[in-house]
């Protein structure tokens, strides 16, 4: 197999699944059963599979199942475990839903969660029960669940075209394409229309009859189950690219990289799913820009919320959001699209007003299909079919009737000042006061104020300072061409003067938006404790927002008014747990007052950020989701630094305390090594006499003798674990066979060992080590030692050597009692003693053997650990490197 054809590794783990490896958390499998339309079964396979694995033992759980009063549904559900669902209350009116909660103590190894595009009852945690799905996977409960072709988003106008029906509960495709499995459930139209009229569908009076005469038409039931099986289709065919390109095979991919263009129109939402679709079918990347020029400051409040709308429309449907400045739109959109790559350009097209074709302005279709030479692109006109209605969406060129009363008074001021002068001043100089104040009420107001104060000035200056005066009649026929000039002038100067305002307006909001990042960034840098991390915070931010700022890290808020509201705690506490932004203006809790963003890094929850607005009526536009989500990010990479400059502290302070504990243990080792030396000796003298001693005198000195040869192992044992840690000990490499190093410790243990029993296993053939023979010996000794301490009197110690790859493994296990949890790591630390001694020596332990084990087998570039055995006892496993000098 060559290498453009091996199989790729990552993108194979990736269609394995997830299984939680390495200590991540597992994902829980999904299970859609998918059909055309409600009445094919999908409720009913639902349930059939979920009683088969009941019937496996499988730990099955009803979540909540929309039975609609059908038998065959209510047998099914009959002896399988149902969850209780959460009552809420609403304006008054009780309604139930189902209980996430609930559902995530309990966790199931399956919960069936049916309807999966069902809206949520107001109060509810998520707006969809998709959300809910996803936070139960999330946490690694498999779930089932049932959804209708007509209720996946991209294709939500496709069925509105076809069936004449908008169908509001919608699914994202990207929550449809990252399911485990897709369970197609079909029968024919004239099938689901007998099950209809037997009222095995809506089981209800005339409910079947009112179906049949709307939804239920035969030409509408064949039209949705040809959408899908087309859409199975298409998702058998991404899962077969995506094998064959794990597998080394070519892609299905074209190449082709889409955008679409984004505005506040109905439209645009036609678009965002007919890209989705275009995307789909060619495997291609796309995009979704939104162009925000200088018109965008004339929108209204309802426009700019439905472009928020269809941004996030898109984000849902799979697409990047693309928010672009500038200012003229068609250049900057080919601009962009040809230094990014994209082959494909979709928008819309409206028809031209009147009054712009007889000016011969281009749509800005127009323009990119003139200009956009090399991308293909494609637009759909605004006839299509539309849910809604564009209202709100207009542009402002009139802004407040305040406005034109005050470029009303602008324009009588100027001919207030200049009415005493009309005598002995020329009255074409007037003009220039008149565009002064057309020009002043431009900068100030905007287009629409200056070009009525433009069509007023002509007129003041006619009526005041034109003779004969106070009429609109003039002598002089001259007059008509500068009423012309000056009428054409101030409308140019006036509408420049807007424009260059608007776009002055415009730089200053992003020079502030720039400030602020750049002064938070600058704030934080300075800082390190999170206390002062959240005061930086609240500082820059609250006045910048008119918001109430708060900052939670490691779930205790350093920073704003202490929030009490449980629903406002439960939304922080959601955040911190799933690192994903939720509160006001989002799809998760959005009855929350305040707007809650994660901040995270390298996957590790570090706090929460909470901005609630004083004006409870505001939203948070996209472009300020955006700031929030950049200062989130800021204030992570803040605490991440002030967590490992704690850290980096914390290190430094143990490293010396360590350097100090080694000297001291190094010095009062050699002090003492020498008089131990010098009194055992005398006692071993002394004990040679013991035939001319009292037997009391005998007795004692034994006992010292013990004592002194017991201390003077534990210098010996400092002395070792001093060299170790310093490094100074210099291992004499040679080749050996880890037998006979065991063979010799065990002779050197064979009188402590007294009754208990030792057991060799060798599995398979065991190479050579190349190790300190006599280090490897001593740590053979201490952990025989170890054992026999913690074995009874006829207990049993098993030695074991076997091969792993390039190791060799051995294992010295006992029958004792075994670890205690969590011990299984803390025994190898200095003088940390375990466990309860069984030998019937009573050896002291100075908690210093294991730990020498450790630094010796480290030094070998081996690995050492220690486990319960499942029979009882625990164990000790080390493994050593086999000797590779002789191929």
């Amino acid at each position: 197999m060559t290498s453009d054809t091996r199989p790729d590794p990552d993108k194979l783990l990736a269609l394995v699944g997830n299984d939680g490896g390495d200590g991540a958390r597992r994902r829980g499998r999904l299970k859609i059963f998918f059909g055309a339309n409600a009445g094919v079964g999908k409720t009913y396979a639902m349930l059939s599979e979920a009683r088969r694995l009941h019937s496996d033992g499988h730990d099955v759980l009803i979540g909540v199942v929309e039975h609609h009063g059908r038998a065959e549904t209510l047998a099914l559900i009959d002896g399988l475990p149902v969850l209780a669902r959460r009552e809420i209350v609403h304006r008054h009116v009780h309604l139930t839903e189902f209980d996430l909660d609930a559902a995530l103590v309990r966790k199931p190894g399956l919960i069936l969660v049916d309807e999966y595009a069902h809206t949520n009852a107001p109060g509810s945690r998520h707006p969809k029960r998709w959300q809910d799905i996803e936070e139960l996977l999330d946490n690694g409960i498999d779930v089932c669940t049932t959804l209708n072709v007509q209720h996946l988003e991209s294709l939500n106008d496709v069925v509105a075209r076809l069936t004449g029906v908008w169908v509001k509960e919608t699914v994202p495709d990207a929550a449809f394409d990252t399911a485990d499995e897709i369970a197609l459930i079909d029968i024919p139209p004239d099938e689901l229309l007998k099950r209809l009229s037997e009222g095995k569908v809506y089981v209800s009076d005339g409910a079947h009859t009112r179906a049949a005469d709307n939804f239920f038409k035969k030409a509408n039931l064949g039209r949705l189950r040809e959408i899908a099986l087309r859409r199975a289709a298409e998702r058998v065919d991404a899962q077969n690219d995506a094998l064959s390109a794990a597998m080394g095979q070519s892609e299905a991919a074209t190449g082709d990289k889409i955008l679409v263009l984004v505005g506040p129109d109905p439209l645009s939402a036609l678009l965002i799913r007919h890209t989705k679709r275009m995307a789909d079918r060619s495997r291609a990347q796309w995009f979704a820009l939104y162009l925000q020029t200088d018109r965008h400051e004339t929108l209204s409040d309802n426009a700019r919320r439905r472009i928020e709308n269809h941004l996030r429309l898109a984000e849902r449907l799979g697409a990047r959001v693309v928010r672009l400045n500038a200012g003229r739109a068609a250049s900057s959109i080919l601009t962009y699209a040809r230094q990014n790559g994209f082959t494909r350009l979709v928008l819309g097209h409206t028809k031209q007003p009147w009054w712009r074709s007889l000016w011969g302005g281009q749509s800005l279709s127009q323009k990119l299909i003139a200009q956009g030479a090399g991308l293909e692109i494609i637009t759909l006109n605004a006839d299509t079919p539309t849910q809604t209605k564009d209202t709100g969406s207009r542009f402002r060129l009139t802004p407040s009737p305040r406005d034109y009363l005050i470029a009303t008074a602008i324009t009588g001021i100027a001919t207030a000042l200049g009415v005493p002068f009309r005598a002995v001043i020329d009255p074409d100089s007037f003009i220039m006061l008149y565009i002064t104040g057309v020009v002043v009420t431009a900068a100030r107001y905007g287009i629409g104020p200056s070009l009525f104060a433009s069509v007023l000035s002509v007129c003041a200056f006619n009526w005041f300072f034109v003779a004969p005066y106070y009429s609109f009649t003039f002598d002089n026929v001259s007059y008509a061409l500068t009423f012309g000039v000056m009428l054409v002038t101030s409308l140019i100067v006036g509408s420049l003067t807007a424009r260059l305002s608007l776009h002055a307006r415009l730089a200053r909001r992003s020079e502030a938006e720039t400030r602020l990042l750049y002064d938070v960034s600058r704030a934080l840098s300075s800082v390190s404790a999170p206390e002062a991390i959240g005061q930086v915070t609240q500082r820059q931010l609250q006045p910048a927002f008119d918001a109430d700022i708060a900052l939670w890290h490691d779930s205790v808020q350093i920073t704003g008014e202490p929030i009490g509201d449980p629903r406002e705690i439960g939304a922080m506490q959601w955040v911190a747990q799933n690192r994903q932004i939720a509160g006001r203006d989002t799809d998760t809790l959005p009855t929350a007052q305040g707007l809650y963003l994660p901040i995270a890094l390298e996957g590790t929850s570090l706090g929460v950020l909470s901005l609630t607005p004083k004006d409870r009526s505001r939203q948070f536009s996209g472009a300020e989701h955006l700031i929030f989500e950049t200062v989130a990010s800021l204030i992570g990479g803040a605490l991440q630094r002030a967590r490992q400059t704690q850290i980096a502290e914390t290190s430094r302070v143990e490293s010396e305390n360590e350097k100090l504990r080694n000297v001291l243990l190094a010095s009062l080792s050699h002090d003492l090594k020498t008089p131990l030396t010098v009194m055992n000796g005398a006692v071993g003298t002394l004990l040679k006499m013991r035939k001319k001693l009292p037997r009391e005198a005998v007795d004692e000195l034994t006992a010292m003798w013990n004592h002194l040869t017991r201390l003077q192992k534990f210098v010996s044992n400092l002395l070792r674990m001093a060299a170790l840690t310093s490094g100074q000990l210099k291992l004499n490499f040679e080749p050996y066979l880890i037998q006979e190093v065991a063979g010799a410790a065990l002779a050197r243990i064979d009188a402590q060992k007294g009754q208990r029993r030792v057991q060799t296993q060798t599995v398979g053939t065991v190479p050579m080590v190349r190790i300190d023979g006599a280090l490897i010996e001593q740590v053979l000794i201490n952990l025989f030692e170890n054992a026999i301490a913690h074995t009874a009197e006829d207990g049993l110690i098993s030695l074991t050597f076997e091969t792993d790859a390039d190791r060799v493994r051995v294992r010295i296990g006992d029958n004792g009692p075994g670890l205690k949890p969590g011990e299984e790591d803390r025994i190898f630390e200095k003088f940390y003693t375990y466990g309860q001694q069984t030998s019937d020596r009573q050896t002291e332990s100075t908690g210093l053997g294991l730990a020498i084990c450790k630094a010796i087998i480290e030094a070998h570039g081996g690995l050492i650990y220690a486990k319960n055995n499942p029979s009882g006892g625990a164990s000790f496993i080390f493994t050593l490197p086999v000797d590779n000098t002789e191929t």
